[in-house]
């Protein structure tokens, strides 16, 4: 199983727009992150996000790129507070490649959780759009696969 976890694009501030959907900018670089993904052959059943206009914006975009007509599914308990537990979990139980969409702390302390360690290994991060591909073996031990930061993305 192959769970690809995404940290939101760049959204307006909450002054701009207090449901804070992502920003012009944010909405580019998220496409150009889908775009990548869709060139590397980035296919998952199912794509979750939180209840944020800025985590919901970043999955349909992606969706739009990787697999169009999959609706993403908004599902509670992503936000960027909530724990952890529950999710790692049900993920634990699945058998399909999810993405998850959604935000920090919550996406590094799920990746850390899944990783057996106390916080998220040094070397991964979650700048906006960026993704962090994890993978469980058939004994159901969770690895980094790799993490895409789209400042690394060409054109």
């Amino acid at each position: 199983m192959k769970l690809f976890l995404v940290r939101h694009g760049e959204a307006v501030s909450s002054n701009v727009d207090p449901e804070r959907p992502l920003s012009e900018a944010g909405k580019a670089v998220v496409s150009k992150v889908g775009r990548h993904l869709k060139g590397l052959g980035i296919q998952v059943e199912e794509i979750r996000y939180s209840t944020k206009a800025r985590a919901r914006d970043t999955a349909k975009i992606i969706a739009s790129k990787i697999a169009p007509g999959m609706v993403p599914a908004e599902t509670p308990g992503l936000k960027p507070n909530d724990p952890v537990e529950p999710v790692a979990e049900e993920l634990e139980q699945e058998q399909k490649d999810i993405m998850i969409v959604g935000h920090l702390p919550f996406l590094p302390t799920l990746a850390a959780r899944l990783l057996g360690e106390s916080k998220p290994p040094e070397p991964i991060g979650f700048p906006t759009a960026g993704v962090v591909a994890l993978v469980r073996n058939d004994e159901g031990v969770w690895s980094a696969e790799y993490q895409i930061r789209p400042e690394q993305i060409k054109g």
